[in-house]
């Protein structure tokens, strides 16, 4: 049997204002769907998304230096 395909003209407000009426395990399907197709043959996709998050808690605990500092600091080790 031959596969039909349906394009649907469909605004990006309409298409959130759908999703945000999904239930929670729809939102998962979805975010997988979602990743699949952003990251085809990344198998290791869910180690970077860990980093990722690991990175923004870092980041949100104020484990970070700036650019300012780090130049600084350079600076007071080289000279």
């Amino acid at each position: 049997m031959a596969e039909s395909t349906i394009k649907v003209d469909i605004s990006f407000q309409s298409l959130l204002e759908a999703i945000s009426s999904l239930g929670i395990a729809e939102k998962h399907q979805l975010l997988e769907f979602v990743e699949a197709e952003l990251f085809p043959d990344d198998e290791d996709a869910p180690d970077d998304i860990a980093e990722i998050q690991a990175a923004r808690a870092d980041y949100a605990a104020g484990h970070y230096t700036t650019l300012d500092r780090y130049m600084t600091e350079r600076a007071n080790r080289s000279g």
